[in-house]
């Protein structure tokens, strides 16, 4: 095993393949195979949030907990991931990669139809998210609903994960990526909030595990919607 621990974005593509990236490593190092490289971005200068006007921009190696102290209406999203100790760790260019039922902000994130910036000069969408993420931004909505169902308060995966801007309405813990519910955001639209509900099953692909069937899933998605879209943060 070699331990790459690049000092800047352009030493960083240059180590591109030559080991697993990693950030936090919540995800990464508990799956790690014993002769498995790894390129830290610790140390590569992408961390940090900065705010201009509405426009919030984000490092990809940011802490989970950092953007709950920086960023508001994030907090409560913040504080439904996982504990302290691995919010501390955990990156915001992290969270885009992990699997359902993780990734709750990477859920959030789609919700505010933010842009992912990569090393190579591109922006995309979320769910396009590939290779080396050097930031992310979005525009702080005028207003936020969010909403976790989950089997414990702290270090629990998600069951169902509701976050809307008001306008856009995405899913996690119902599919295996984060999912628009873009049926429901069209009842949205004309007002009616138990139509919206109902129409979100259409987004949802779930899956058994651990934490909860599909079919407790998909049976439960339309309470947690109309929940979340009735209580504004």
């Amino acid at each position: 095993m070699q331990v790459h621990l690049p000092t800047s974005v352009e030493e960083a593509v240059g180590l591109l393949g030559a080991g697993t990236l990693i950030a936090g490593g919540t995800h990464v190092l508990p799956r790690l195979q014993p002769t498995e490289s790894l390129v830290s971005l610790r140390h590569a200068g992408l961390a940090g949030i900065t705010t201009e006007g509405a426009t919030v921009t984000i490092g990809a190696a940011t802490t989970l907990a950092q953007v709950g102290r920086e960023v508001e209406f994030l907090r409560d999203a913040i504080e439904s991931i996982a504990s302290p100790t691995i919010r501390n760790l955990a990156t915001v260019g992290g969270n885009l990669f992990v699997p359902q039922p993780h990734g709750d902000l990477a859920v959030c994130l789609l919700a505010l139809d933010a842009k992912v910036h990569l090393a190579d000069g591109r922006e995309v969408g979320v769910l396009e998210a590939e290779g080396l993420v050097t930031k992310i931004s979005f525009e702080t909505p005028e207003k936020w609903f969010y909403r976790k169902a989950m089997r414990r308060r702290q270090n629990s995966a998600s069951i169902v994960t509701v976050a809307s801007d008001g306008t856009r309405i995405a899913l996690g813990g119902v599919a295996p990526t984060a999912v628009r519910a873009t049926a429901a955001e069209e009842a949205l639209a004309g007002g009616d909030i138990d139509r919206a509900a109902e129409l979100s099953v259409e987004a949802a692909d779930p899956f058994d595990d651990a934490f909860a069937s599909a079919w407790y899933r998909r049976r439960v998605l339309p309470v947690h919607v109309r929940r979340a879209l009735t209580n504004a943060i």
